[in-house]
């Protein structure tokens, strides 16, 4: 049964975001996977222009967020143990991108969502799951030497 046939044609506009979407995820991969991957498991972002993370800065402890553009080039570049290392986080949203991609690409060009529509249904689970594993992440880096008093 093909179950995209019975999903509603999406309009022009849709089509042209789903591939700029597509194309700025695309983009941020190629980045990810041309970057040296810093040492110390984050601050990799830093080679794309960016300032260092205004947490670690300020507080000399790592953000939640500290570690993705890391666990990126790691992952990309096949290194999926130093990867989960980085950030876990990091991790899922690098595979959820390199799904995404040619997903977004596939609506984009036939006008109808491959398989399955993104809904509310699929959305805010999926935004649950990545947050939870974001925090957890979080905690295991920086929450629980915090909590003993022991900033790394």
């Amino acid at each position: 049964m093909n179950h995209s046939s019975a999903l509603p044609i999406l309009s022009r506009a849709h089509r042209i975001l789903l591939a700029i979407t597509a194309i700025l995820l695309a983009t941020l991969l190629a980045l990810a996977a041309i970057v040296e991957p810093d040492p110390k498991g984050f601050g990799t972002h830093t080679q794309l222009g960016f300032s260092e993370c205004f947490v670690v800065r300020q507080w000399g402890v790592r953000c939640p967020s500290c570690g993705m553009t890391t666990a990126w080039a790691r992952l990309l570049n096949g290194d999926v143990i130093a990867a989960v290392a980085a950030n876990v986080g990091g991790v899922v949203l690098c595979v959820l991108a390199v799904v995404a991609v040619p997903w977004l690409l596939a609506a984009a060009a036939t006008g109808r969502w491959w398989y399955l529509r993104p809904g509310i249904g699929l959305i805010f689970p999926l935004f649950a799951v990545v947050a939870l594993i974001v925090l957890f992440d979080w905690m295991r880096h920086t929450g629980i030497a915090l909590l003993m008093e022991r900033i790394p």
